[in-house]
């Protein structure tokens, strides 16, 4: 039977390069962050419920949801951030548990930045966290063109990241070289698949 592992960490830790990393040794990733985006499209129902609850001024010229616009409204207001996730987890949640049921691989991993703060660790057999300090965080976030105090906001809207570690199975650390990283992900990966 796959073991379900939730993988998880602060903003800008890298989680999406450990993503890439486990992909390129043939572990199966399914990034709810995607899963989320598709949510967005128009003519799912999500995108409906959004849209109702946040206004059509978060709507781009296509239709889909701006996602810059939608994260200054529920960064800036933690009562819309949970409203944003009562709205999104649900069925983003039905997505990775069908997803597992299809994998037949030894393990197969869900990338959820949120997994702790919506209470879904007990989906998983283990959780692996990246692990990055918030000076580094801030730093990535500035190169993605979000001033310091944005960055900031979006660190403080999560868990802090330490203790995302405490409650996580295992931890990477993030705050030298990506090959430093992948060397740390090519050891997890190996202690299942020998």
């Amino acid at each position: 039977m796959t073991k379900r592992i939730g993988l998880t960490g602060g903003i800008a830790c890298g989680k999406s390069e450990v993503t890439q990393r486990l992909l390129q040794q043939g572990v199966p990733v399914l990034d709810s962050d995607h899963v989320a985006h598709q949510l967005l499209e128009p003519g799912n129902p999500v995108h409906k419920e959004v849209v109702r609850h946040f206004g059509e001024e978060v709507l781009d010229e296509c239709g889909g949801v701006n996602r810059q616009k939608l994260g200054k409204i529920v960064f800036e207001d933690p009562e819309q951030l949970e409203k944003l996730n009562t709205l999104m987890h649900p069925e983003i949640c039905r997505r990775w548990r069908e997803w597992f049921l299809q994998q037949r691989t030894q393990i197969a991993v869900v990338a959820i930045p949120l997994l702790f703060e919506v209470g879904v660790e007990d989906d998983f057999d283990g959780i692996l966290c990246v692990w990055a300090p918030e000076k580094i965080m801030v730093e990535r976030l500035k190169k993605r063109n979000l001033t310091e105090k944005e960055a900031l906001l979006r660190i403080r809207a999560q868990m802090p990241v330490d203790l995302k570690v405490e409650k996580s199975t295992w931890t990477l650390t993030n705050n030298q070289s990506i090959p430093a990283l992948h060397q740390q992900v090519d050891a997890w990966v190996h202690q299942w698949i020998r």
